[in-house]
């Protein structure tokens, strides 16, 4: 009796041959059982990598929300790092209301600022402006009840406030509750990204995994992810922009991922353009560097001579594309901020006017290194002191230095940018201090909260360090030790 080859699969008959059939025909099942045990193995080791990154997300979503949550139970006063304007401007933003330069704040967040206060658990710290009341007047609450929220663009406060409609309307949290429980997804998603970059530039699987979790569970991101802030996407929009420009590149993306991606988060948050600088001066560093190999190389002064042909350089049109495009995008929306002017503002000023004295713009340069896990400067702000920023920025310098400046296996890409990374962390505290004073007439510090975007540009150079499993190991280690820290030991009096 004759089978189909389908049937010869399934059946037991199908596994032996009869008498009556030749040896071809034996030969020819024995190819199509190999071929299917083949296409069996090759289905799995497809699915595996999917089944990987959907646990791996499942255990982000499940640490970002623990993180996230356990800190803003035990602090509800609004965080003093203008959360008062911007659960305002979310407010408004359900109602389809942008807020405007010269608007005023409404009952609702005036209220929370009233009766929770503004500041941080310690009675000491915690400012009640205004009496706890269903109105508050403009006298009693902060700027003479204007906002200062319409320094970003309404595209935060829309997300925030569709996102947290959900909550609202289901599980019946009050809004403050629901808008802080959204900094969880960012968070969450910043940490998938910045897993996948990591696994995209060769990273071995217990990097991708342990150091996303160390970085999470850092001060700096209960400041940013626990309160209603722009400040949530700052490890997702690093990410992204940091990882289109190292893909351009290698070759493997084009032009466009990264001016889009810039242009997108410049223009959530302004200050975004600090990472939007850093790809590019990385771009520029490439450059000049595979420009002087070549020179070498033709010169016969390079030692490796023929080991550039692979490199990519952008052509003309595409480096004043990646140049000007993403610059001129991140201003879009100071742009229409400048013309849309609600009423004549007699608010006081916010900061004190722009000061470049020369010394503190020199001192600022190690600001970024100091401030970008901590939080803030002030004490137990987030959680008791630590020694776990210390170690992780320690351990990401360290990694870029040895990139940089040391005789490692690193390529021209890799090396290139562990430079470039150095130069643009040492260079945005004068940045900072310099672009408000040009931009915004205001003298201000650095604050971990601008320099955060950066975190993936020390991430990066860490790929190629961290091979060995001691070494993945100990990283383990220490990101379940960090981890521990920041859940049990949030700050509270």
């Amino acid at each position: 009796m004759e089978t189909s080859h389908g049937e010869e699969a399934l059946t037991e008959e199908a596994t032996a041959p009869s008498a009556n059939e030749s040896p071809r025909t034996d030969r020819n099942k024995k190819t199509d059982g190999a071929r299917s045990i083949h296409t069996s193995l090759h289905r799995r080791i497809l699915t595996l990598p999917r089944l990987q990154w959907t646990a791996l997300s499942g255990l982000f979503a499940l640490i970002s929300g623990v993180l996230t949550y356990r800190f803003m139970v035990r602090h509800l006063p609004l965080s003093i790092v203008d959360e008062f304007q911007y659960i305002d401007a979310v407010n408004k933003a359900q109602r389809w209301d942008v807020v405007l330069t010269g608007d005023k704040t409404d009952q609702y967040a005036r209220v929370l600022a009233a009766c929770r206060g503004v500041g941080f658990d310690n009675p000491s710290t915690v400012i009640h402006q205004g009496v706890c009341a269903p109105y508050v007047p403009d006298s009693d609450t902060f700027i003479y009840g204007y906002t200062s929220a319409d320094i970003h663009s309404p595209a935060y406060f829309f997300l925030t406030g569709w996102m947290s409609w959900p909550l609202k309307r289901f599980l019946h949290m009050e809004l403050i509750t629901a808008a802080r429980l959204t900094g969880a997804v960012w968070l969450w998603l910043g940490m998938v990204a910045l897993a996948w970059m990591l696994r995209r530039l060769g990273a071995r699987w217990g990097v991708a995994v342990a150091l996303p979790i160390a970085v999470a569970s850092m001060p700096g991101f209960r400041l940013t992810n626990a309160y209603v802030t722009p400040d949530a996407l700052n490890l997702l929009a690093g990410t992204l922009i940091i990882a289109s420009m190292v893909l351009y590149v290698r070759g493997e993306w084009g032009i466009w991922p990264f001016i889009g991606i810039s242009i997108v988060f410049s223009f959530v948050k302004f200050q975004n353009v600090f990472c939007v600088v850093a790809a590019l001066v990385f771009l520029g560093w490439y450059v000049v560097t595979v420009l002087v190999r070549r020179h070498l190389t033709h010169h016969g002064d390079s030692d490796d001579a023929g080991g550039d042909g692979h490199l990519r350089l952008p052509r003309l049109w595409e480096g004043i594309a990646l140049v000007v495009l993403p610059l001129a995008g991140s201003m879009i929306w100071m742009v229409i901020r400048s013309h849309t002017v609600a009423a004549v503002v007699d608010r006081p000023p916010l900061d004190p006017p722009a000061n470049l004295d020369g010394l503190t713009v020199f001192s600022s340069m190690d600001d970024a290194y100091q401030l970008v896990f901590a939080g803030t400067g002030w004490s137990g702000v987030t959680s008791p002191w630590s020694i776990f920023p210390n170690v992780l920025v320690a351990l990401l310098v360290a990694g870029t230095v040895a990139t940089a400046m040391f005789d490692v296996k690193a390529d021209v890409v890799e090396r290139a940018f562990a430079r470039s990374a150095l130069l643009s962390c040492t260079a945005v505290g004068p940045m900072t201090i310099l672009l408000f004073a040009i931009v915004f007439g205001a003298s201000t510090g650095v604050l971990n909260r601008y320099v955060m975007v950066l975190i993936p540009v020390l991430v990066v150079p860490l790929c190629g360090r961290v091979t060995g499993r001691v070494a993945q190991g100990l990283l383990g280690v220490f990101a379940v030790g960090a981890l521990y820290y920041a859940v049990h030991f949030t700050y509270i009096n």
